[in-house]
């Protein structure tokens, strides 16, 4: 018996590929997540609308952006462009100042009302950002009654209303990432056996041999685990929305035609795992290596702004975090293409261009 450990230790050292990446990988997602989940969630994107424009109301941003949760990045002119703006996720909050602030609040007789509008399709971030901005709020009246030197004053009542997920329901911002990454998983794992299982058969050679192409081979294979992934996911997506109960508040065949490049995308690198691999272990060893990558770098455990800058860049390049945004954002905001066509931009070129780094490198592999 220890013979034949000492046989599989020997083995496992020869590959040094392979032992790198399986003792270095761990560790650097460990760094990375450590890293990310350490840090605070702060800097969250506020959109501000100032129809009062007066020294109050300048205050009041100058509140909300000297909160360590909070930082103003909009100043716009409309609610449509704040509607935007949440819809695509560029902020968390919309605070809308409304005309005749500064008078209502000389005015006992009035009650001075400010609205905010919260994305609350995460349901965490959702409620950090909220008790922010009433802190902000709370901290300017608190500064305004020691100044004049009273007790109590008019005070703001914010008007809150919860976008998405108004009982933050931390599941309708969990599942839909869980189904992302399940058809990943599914269609990588596919894809990655398909030559290997070739190769570890011999039958690899009897493929060669067959009036077949490159392309065509690379797309006979591709093809079934472009079926299986489409399958899974309408599976899937009927699943989280009738036995779940996870809103669709945006287009299906949309969803679904956003989902095709990200399955194309996994598809490409499950090749290229099935060429490079010897046998069937090794391509899904390598597919658990390359997920742990996208993990960290998807947003599916941790926000991509909570990365450093330079792995915020990489991110960029990793099919699963646009896809996670997409699925977010069709199924809780109800968003259409209108306002998702970067993601959607970068994952058919990122689908592109790994599915021709792919045939490129079957091809080069098998001659």
């Amino acid at each position: 018996m220890w013979t034949l450990v000492w046989k599989e230790i020997l083995q496992f050292a020869r590959d040094r590929l392979m032992t790198t990446l399986i003792l270095l990988l761990p560790l650097i997602q460990l760094a990375l997540l450590a890293q990310a989940t350490g840090r605070r969630i702060g800097d969250l994107g506020v959109a501000v609308l100032d129809q009062d424009r007066s020294a109050i109301s300048r205050r009041l941003i100058s509140s909300l952006d000297n909160r360590e949760e909070l930082e103003v990045r909009y100043i716009v002119e409309d609610v449509e462009h704040l509607q935007t703006l949440l819809d695509r996720g560029r902020v968390e909050v919309g605070v809308l100042f409304p005309q005749g602030l500064a008078r209502d609040l000389e005015d006992p007789t009035r009650a001075p009302q400010v609205q905010v509008l919260v994305d609350g399709s995460n349901a965490v971030v959702g409620g950090i950002v909220k008790g922010a901005v009433s802190a902000a709020f709370a901290r300017y009246e608190r500064e305004r009654l020691e100044e004049r030197g009273i007790s109590a004053a008019p005070l703001i009542e914010l008007r809150a209303v919860t976008y998405y997920n108004p009982t933050y329901n931390t599941r309708y911002f969990a599942i839909p990432a869980q189904v992302g990454f399940i058809v990943y998983q599914i269609t990588l794992a596919v894809a990655s056996l398909g030559l290997a299982r070739e190769r570890e058969l011999g039958t690899l050679e009897q493929l060669i041999v067959t009036p077949l192409s490159r392309l065509e081979l690379v797309l006979g294979k591709a093809i079934p685990a472009l079926i299986i992934g489409v399958v899974n996911f309408v599976l899937m997506l009927g699943v989280t929305i009738h036995v779940f109960d996870v809103p669709m508040r945006g287009s299906v065949p949309l969803l679904l035609l956003l989902t095709l490049p990200f399955i194309v995308a996994e598809i490409g690198w499950g090749m290229l795992i099935s060429a490079a691999s010897r046998t069937q272990q090794q391509a899904i060893l390598l597919v658990f290596i390359l997920a742990m990558v996208d993990i960290s770098f998807s947003g599916f455990l941790v926000p991509v702004k909570n990365l450093p800058g330079m792995l915020r860049w990489i991110a960029q390049a990793v099919p699963m975090y646009h896809y996670l945004v997409i699925i977010r954002a069709v199924m809780l905001k109800g968003a259409a293409l209108s306002a998702l066509w970067p993601h959607a931009a970068a994952l058919v070129a990122l689908g592109t261009g790994i599915l021709g780094i792919s045939v490129r490198g079957v091809s080069r592999r098998l001659d």
